[in-house]
């Protein structure tokens, strides 16, 4: 992934937040905690990208 620009590695990340705020918005709106547990792991995986993007 070295070979990317880094607008785009930024774009993915970003859609990835905005996935897990979807997904844990639904949770909540549903009340379904399957939903809010998907958006927390999608959190996750978003921080620890955005995280390998730095170094």
């Amino acid at each position: 992934m070295r070979d990317q620009k880094p607008s785009k590695r930024n774009l993915e990340t970003v859609s990835l937040f905005v996935v897990a705020l979807l997904v844990g918005a639904v949770g909540l709106y549903t009340s379904n905690n399957g939903f809010i547990v998907a958006g927390a792991i999608f959190l996750l995986v978003g921080f620890i990208m955005a995280i390998n993007r730095k170094r």
